[in-house]
């Protein structure tokens, strides 16, 4: 189904949306103008060695050493290396590194200390074949992934594509050796461009509030697709598509921990810094005993939980507690169904079965923290137990909201705790026609706004 990426932004905050049809399908979050790690290549220095973590710690000029598993290789200390950042820092943890570089491209994901030529899953068989001996006179010592926009591809397009990413492993080795200290070499695109270049043949529409953004992805689109230019849209006013698509109400569910199934039955989201663990509850019977009752409620739950893994970007150690089911087979068709229900974002996600405890057991390829980690902080009036909306996602609305108020005279009522720091936000941004007061009324996450 053809997707429309929207790109809603702030002084302090990007937010990318891809809707398939009319369901929000990803969200990214990044702050505005801050250094992408993830994917971005460096050159590290490694700074000690960590033999029972059987790698090494690698200083790459970011403040905070990172981490480089060994596989294989045997570095010393003061030794210089090129590295990818694999997952970003949070919490106590630093970055994951890897020496297994890639590039992604149109038509091909490069690895320049690869060794093979492997095609995307989503290509069928009998084509794989004649992708891959395209390319066997090309290749060296390196690697290549042909992803599944190759079918339809030029095959001169497709090799003049692995020249250029060669090319541009030639490029970062150069720049390497030009480098004295640790730093970054190659930075990788904002995430709303990552989008673009992951579902380019489905992007139907590009539509983003921001000059800056809009450009660079027409910049983008010049040299990758220019066909998709015509699509790249800006709008200073995008609440037509906000409201058609309920964003707010999207991002409102991102923090809900309990979600509710069609049935009566509910999810609970519970995300640990260890782990995710994700709770199914049974409502109304759907069968004519407790085995059938909880293989319909379990097959239901497990559609919204891929989606909201997708959707949240939830990565690590995921545990599931279905409902308990006796019958083996009706866990080997949850497992299938998940796999299933995942699809194309299947890669980097293993599952390993159920526990003695009927416990389910997964994994997704972790890069960084949740979308709903990123568009949250402790909250102040418990601690830090709990947490609260993030001030720049809260800022970002209501500074999409605000202008949709046209009268000379606008009321804004916001909690307690966030008086300060609005007020402080609508003086930098000249909104004089905003009568600020306060409400003890007001959910710290939200506002209310009306005409004076």
């Amino acid at each position: 189904m053809a997707k429309r990426l929207i790109v809603l932004s702030s002084d302090e905050l990007i937010l990318s949306f891809l809707i398939d049809g009319e369901t929000t399908y990803r969200i990214s979050a990044e702050p505005t103008g801050g250094q992408r790690l993830l994917d971005s290549i460096f050159k590290g220095r490694v700074k000690r060695l960590a033999k029972g973590m059987d790698g090494v710690f690698v200083d790459i000029g970011i403040g905070r050493d990172a981490f480089l598993p060994l596989k294989g290789e045997s570095y010393r200390v003061g030794d210089s290396v090129i590295v990818q950042v694999l997952r970003e820092p949070e919490d106590e943890k630093g970055a994951k590194l890897t020496t297994s570089i890639k590039f992604v491209g149109k038509y091909l994901v490069y690895f320049p200390k690869g060794k093979d030529i492997k095609c995307s899953s989503k290509v069928h068989v009998e084509k794989r074949e004649s992708l891959c001996k395209l390319l066997e006179g090309d290749i060296g010592e390196e690697g290549v992934i042909i992803r599944s926009s190759a079918v339809h591809a030029d095959p001169e397009a497709i090799r003049n594509e692995l020249h250029k990413l060669r090319e541009q492993w030639q490029w970062v080795q150069r720049k390497a050796k030009a480098l004295k200290k640790p730093q970054i070499i190659l930075e990788e695109y904002p995430s709303y461009i990552r989008l673009i270049r992951d579902y380019w043949q489905e992007i139907e529409e590009v539509v983003s509030d921001n000059t800056v953004v809009w450009n660079n992805i027409a910049s983008f689109l010049e040299e990758f697709e220019p066909s998709l230019l015509r699509k790249n849209l800006y709008l200073k006013d995008p609440s037509s598509y906000v409201h058609r698509y309920k964003l707010y109400e999207v991002l409102k569910g991102v923090f809900n921990k309990v979600l509710w199934l069609k049935s009566g039955g509910y999810i609970v989201i519970e995300e640990t810094e260890a782990f995710t663990i994700i709770d199914v509850n049974s409502g109304d019977p759907l069968g004519s005993c407790h085995e059938e009752n909880a293989l319909k409620t379990n097959l239901e739950a497990v559609k919204e939980i891929v989606r909201q893994i997708i959707l949240r970007d939830i990565g690590g150690i995921i545990l599931v507690d279905f409902i308990d089911m006796k019958k083996q087979e009706n866990r080997n068709l949850i497992i299938n169904s998940m796999l299933s229900a995942f699809g194309e974002e299947a890669c980097g996600v293993n599952i390993y079965g159920f526990t003695k405890l009927g416990i389910l057991e997964m994994s997704r390829r972790k890069t960084g923290r949740s979308v709903t980690k990123m568009l949250s902080e402790p909250c102040p009036i418990c601690s830090g137990k709990g947490h609260i909306k993030s001030s720049s996602l809260f800022f970002l609305e209501l500074e999409k909201d605000i202008p949709l108020y046209h009268q000379s005279s606008v009321e804004l009522q916001v909690h307690p705790l966030r008086y300060e720091s609005v007020n402080k936000r609508l003086q930098a941004r000249g909104f004089a026609n905003v009568q600020l007061s306060i409400s003890e009324d007001i959910n710290i996450n939200s506002y209310s706004l009306s005409h004076a």
